[in-house]
């Protein structure tokens, strides 16, 4: 039986290398994941690009980190 494998990225303004990153995960043998990027906020390029990935393939996700803390 083929587990899923969870793959999660953090990242933060990283525009010039999240695409390098993404392709590498897809590169992969193994078919069986899912990736979560954890977006901090970015404020260049790297959720339009996170977001084009997600358009390839349905395996890609991006969550946006909460601004601020619950009590």
């Amino acid at each position: 039986m083929n587990s899923l494998v969870s793959i999660i990225i953090p990242t933060y303004n990283r525009s010039q290398l999240i695409s390098e990153t993404l392709d590498s995960v897809l590169a992969q043998s193994y078919p069986n994941w899912e990736c979560i990027i954890v977006d901090d906020h970015s404020t260049d390029h790297t959720v339009e690009i996170i977001e084009k990935h997600i358009k390839k393939d349905s395996r890609f996700s991006v969550e946006h980190r909460p601004s601020r803390k619950s009590k």
